[in-house]
Formats: structure tokens, sequence, C-alpha cells
């Protein structure tokens, strides 16, 4: 077991310790302790949490790529580096039982263990990756296929930036999107990029009977440019979906 210490900047505060905290309690950690502060930059959230080394990864992957955070940061205690502002010595004992019931009942978390066993498959055998990607819907079903979908893209992409992209100095979005994320989308699928907007055409992961996998395109393209475009975290939204009978699959990125 290993304790954490986590900073997060949020644009707003409301309901920012709930959903974190259920990402929290989905990767087997504990919230020890918390603060919730405001400033002109938006709301601070520093925790110490606890739980399996073997699940960091999962847990700052899953922190750090989440819609509500704009930046993120995580140390071991005792590196004592990350977090600044202290936090208080008063735990939860009687909030948490409470919310890892509710957790378990409404988070829609990606199956980790199932991702750690893809990515190395993926790696070996890409760009020739469609294949086990429905291995996985395979073995992942109901509200965890997304999530596992958008983590496996995101740890791919990340890979993919290291070994093909990665840059001395940060670009802005527009270069970022140009050099990075549309010849690295090109090499897993046909598409077209007019700006901001990525089209999907003909993805394979998605199909007329309502079964959408544009998730794994958005957390190619997350893993891709974060670590290419300079200040501010990338985000992508998706606008449509074959799945849904659009003519190609929609997504917007945005810092």
């Amino acid at each position: 077991m290993i304790e954490l210490e986590i900073q997060v900047l949020s644009d707003r505060r409301e309901g920012l310790v709930m959903e974190l905290g259920q990402v929290i309690t989905a990767n087997h950690y504990a919230l020890l302790r918390q603060r919730l502060t405001q400033d002109g930059r938006g709301a601070w959230l520093s925790m110490v949490v606890r739980g399996p080394s073997e699940q960091r990864f999962a847990l700052e992957e899953m922190l750090g790529s989440h819609n509500r955070v704009l930046s993120f940061e995580a140390s071991l205690c005792e590196e004592a580096t990350a977090i600044s502002v202290a936090a208080p010595k008063t735990a939860w004992p009687s909030f948490l039982p409470e919310f890892r019931v509710e957790s378990e009942r409404t988070v829609a978390a990606p199956d980790i263990e199932q991702v750690e066993q893809l990515l190395p498959k993926l790696k070996q055998d890409f760009p020739n990756i469609y294949p086990w990607l429905a291995a996985l819907e395979h073995h992942v079903t109901g509200p965890a296929r997304e999530p596992s979908l958008f983590l496996a893209g995101r740890r791919a992409g990340v890979w993919v930036y290291k070994r093909d992209y990665a840059l001395d100095s940060p670009l802005s979005l527009g270069d970022a999107i140009k050099r990075v994320a549309v010849p690295a989308l090109r090499q897993i699928a046909e598409i077209e990029q007019r700006g901001v907007h990525v089209h999907v055409l003909n993805g394979p992961l998605c199909a007329a009977d309502g079964r959408s996998g544009c998730r794994f395109y958005g957390g190619y393209l997350e893993g891709l440019l974060g670590a290419a475009v300079a200040g501010k975290k990338v985000r992508v939204r998706h606008l449509s979906c074959r799945s849904a009978g659009a003519a190609h699959c929609s997504l917007e990125i945005a810092h």
C-alpha cells in the first residue's frame, strides 16, 4: 500500500470532491483527508489517498484525464513536493463507507485490468489494432465498455506520441493537430480534418446497430496531444457517431 498526495485545479468547486472521489474509490484507493480552496484561477482540491501501488498509474491516468480537471499533480507522500496546500489532519470516518457504496452504483469506470493486458498487444501489432480492440469489447461489456475503450485509446496515444512525435518544445493546439494528431490518427483510421474538427470515416469501432466505439479515438487524440500542446489541458468532445445514424463520427478538439 502507498499514500499519494494529489492536487487538482478545476474551473468550479461544486461536486468536485464527489466526482473525483468516485474515481479514487473505483481504483481501490481510500481518501484519507482533503482540502478544497478557491482563488482567482479556480478551485484547488488537495487530497491524501491510500491504496495499492499497482493501481497508481491507472489512478493518475483517470484523474489527469477527467473532464473536471484543468491541471493535476501527484507524488508519493515521502516525496512531499507536489502539493503546496496543507491538508487537514482529520479523515472522513463516516462519509467514506457510504460514498463507496454509491460509487459502485453510479460510476462507469474502465476495466483497468483488461486494458493493462491489452496494451502490450496493441503496441506489438500497431497499427493493426482492431482485432485486439474487438477482443477488449468482448471481455468488457455494459457501462465499462466505453470508458475502457477511452482509457485504452489514451494510453495508446501517449505511447505513440512518445515513440514517434516527442518534441523538444510544446506546440500550439493548431500546430499539434496538424503535426501530431492528424498523421498519428491516419495510421489507424481514414479521417478528414477541418480545423479543430476531426471526422472518422467508416470507423470499424462504430456500427449501425447503436454500438459506439469512437471513445477510443477521443482517448487516442487526448493521449497524443496531452504532452504536445503548450499550457492547457486538451479535451476531445464527441459530436456525432455513425452508430446513431450520422454519416461519420465527428470529434472536436479543444483546450
